[in-house]
């Protein structure tokens, strides 16, 4: 469970746990293989060939990483569900004139695996170390990028006033229990 502050509505009181910003974008995991990337949808269905400047940028990441986030695609300064939607549904000839125009991200908040295997069991402020520390071995200016958290609840309330202009869907807060700072993903 998730509390969500959106822009048509108040800005919840939050507690204890890390605030992300939420991006209007499409649910993708990242399978970075011995010889490729496979990118997935939320559904299964393999989307790698409509992200497939996703997958390029991916090849950069060590085999056995795992990667989950939100592919998101920018237009005039805003993120745009709905150039994010077009893409998703291209054929392969289209998605490519898709990604000339508008270069998708990979805004990742999280990650399930590193070369030496399945990190899911540990908590979650360890595994979004390990993200950060994955990421930032990527080139310079790479499309995969960390989401941007915060557990300072002003700088959560700043980002809900300010943010949701640019396509920011909103600010989410891991609730009690379920998704605590220490928990795994089961």
């Amino acid at each position: 469970m998730q509390s969500r502050a959106r822009a048509n509505g108040s800005f919840p009181a939050f507690h204890e746990t890390r605030q992300s910003l939420e991006k209007d974008g499409h649910r993708t995991v990242l399978w970075r293989l011995a010889e490729t990337v496979r990118l997935q949808a939320r559904s299964g269905r393999d989307v790698t060939t409509p992200w497939m400047d996703l997958a390029v940028a991916g090849m950069a990441l060590p085999p056995g990483v795992v990667l989950d986030g939100e592919a998101v695609v920018v237009v005039d300064g805003r993120v745009s569900f709905e150039a994010a939607q077009a893409r998703a549904a291209s054929s392969s000839a289209r998605s490519r004139e898709l990604a000339a125009r508008h270069p998708a991200l990979l805004i990742v908040w999280d990650i399930l695996s590193l070369p030496t295997g399945d990190v899911r069991g540990r908590p979650y402020e360890v595994r979004r170390a390990l993200m950060l520390d994955t990421v930032a071995g990527l080139p310079e200016g790479a499309p995969i990028q960390a989401v941007s958290a915060t557990e300072d609840v002003e700088i959560a309330r700043t980002w809900y006033e300010t943010l949701t202009g640019s396509g920011v869907e909103g600010v989410l807060q891991p609730e009690f229990v379920a998704d605590r700072l220490t928990s795994t993903v089961l």
